[in-house]
């Protein structure tokens, strides 16, 4: 039979590892709704990840859901003070340490190489504007109508495209004041191109905005990762305390 006595101290552990992991629990639900608020950014402007999906938006409502499962395991294992859930709790936890870790490190490595892609795309995708059914013609034009920008460096990079020669211009939606046809034969004016369109480009308006965006979500996964240690060792404290006032059968 098992001894309920578990002492203050490992009483204490007890209750606090519970707690731990409803705050977990949450941490968890909040991941997967800052991780869809990013997907939602990157959606936007999703002709310029190749098409796809796969954002790093995507990794950060996977991790919510992850937490969310090992948040379980720690609730019911220090509720039920049962050793093989908190051994599994605290597998779990390290696993999921380890591979914020890797996914850290690859971001790093793999940031310029990002950057680069989405510049590249963006300016292979200047040359499909026109259609206003198209895709690519919306993004752009919600680009630079939002971020009060042009072209992919700066307006210039209108001028080599298809649409640029066609009309001597810029979408409308580089406009200061958006009227239909404002950015026609813009190039045939350079002394007013200053007053009726902006002149800067929309990369780094977009990596700006997408850094302030994972600036936060990066903020909340360090003191993540700060509970998640802190929840290891007091399930590790909780599985000593219950071994050794249990027996184990």
């Amino acid at each position: 039979m098992a001894n309920h006595n578990l002492g203050c101290g490992p009483l204490t552990v007890k209750y606090m590892v519970f707690l731990f992991n409803f705050i977990f629990f949450l941490s968890g639900l909040a991941l997967i709704v800052i991780g869809g608020i990013a997907q939602g950014f990157f959606s936007s402007y999703i002709e310029f990840f190749n098409g796809k999906y796969e954002t790093p938006a995507i990794g950060i409502i996977i991790l919510g859901g992850i937490i969310l499962v090992i948040s379980f395991f720690g609730c019911c294992g220090a509720k039920k003070e049962n050793v093989f859930m908190l051994r599994i709790f605290g597998f779990l936890m390290v696993i999921v340490l380890l591979l914020e870790c890797a996914a850290a490190i690859t971001v790093l490595v793999m940031k310029t190489d990002i950057k680069n892609l989405v510049k590249r795309n963006m300016n292979e995708t200047m040359d499909k504007y026109g259609d206003p059914k198209n895709l690519v013609t919306t993004t752009w034009d919600d680009l630079q109508e939002k971020y009060f920008c042009c072209g992919t460096e700066d307006y210039m990079d209108w001028n080599g495209t298809t649409y640029g020669m066609n009309v001597s211009g810029v979408p409308d939606t580089c406009c200061k004041n958006i009227v239909g046809g404002c950015g026609y034969k813009v190039f045939d004016s350079p002394s007013k191109i200053p007053t009726t369109i902006y002149t800067t480009g929309c990369f780094q308006a977009l990596s700006d905005s997408a850094h302030a965006k994972l600036g936060a979500v990066i903020g909340g996964i360090v003191i993540l990762v700060l509970l998640q240690i802190v929840g290891i060792w007091m399930s590790c404290w909780l599985i000593q305390a219950v071994k050794e006032r249990y027996e184990v059968l």
